[in-house]
């Protein structure tokens, strides 16, 4: 672990390495959608800092459903910084910044691999198997439990799971 490592949210001095680290990592993330999220929900987009370094981002907002659910919509560490619990600390942050802003929960969607069993270890949930039809994301699975998920052969590798995480002493 990173002695010197700070969990910080976005700002003007570190705003444009941010946004070229969404964009190496996360393919697909929309620069002018974050920009405008990150107005209403300043607290929700953090940076992990080691020494003038940006290591990892992550980055999230309130869903639209009104449901009292926000979306970790990205999280990225750096290949030479990960594996050291920088991920984890990301995401605490995120969860308390995101309860501070009235969340009841948190979900986030998983392509496969290492990242599932990485949220899991933060506590969240596979809740369902979403693929995509004429760009739209359809249900394909809904997970009854964590082995349900486990044993659970996906049709099709262009999916996705949907992860839920309840946050302290708030229901659903």
């Amino acid at each position: 672990m990173y002695k010197d490592l700070k969990i910080i949210t976005l700002n003007e001095k570190i705003s444009e390495n941010f946004y070229s680290l969404a964009a190496e990592y996360l393919p697909g993330s929309d620069r002018q959608k974050m920009k405008i999220q990150q107005e209403i929900y300043p607290q929700t987009f953090l940076a992990a800092v080691s020494g003038n370094e940006i290591t990892g981002i992550c980055f999230g907002w309130k869903r639209p459903l009104n449901d009292g659910s926000f979306v970790l919509d990205g999280i990225a560490v750096k290949e030479p910084f990960q594996k050291n619990g920088i991920g984890k600390r990301l995401i605490e942050h995120f969860e308390k910044a995101a309860e501070n802003y009235g969340a009841s929960f948190i979900s986030i969607g998983s392509a496969g691999g290492y990242v599932e069993k990485f949220y899991m270890e933060c506590g969240y949930n596979p809740k369902e198997y979403k693929v995509w039809e004429n760009g739209s994301a359809v249900t394909e699975k809904v997970f009854e439990n964590t082995e349900e998920y486990r044993l659970y052969k996906r049709k099709n590798n262009d999916g996705f799971i949907v992860m839920e995480k309840i946050l302290q002493n708030k229901e659903r």
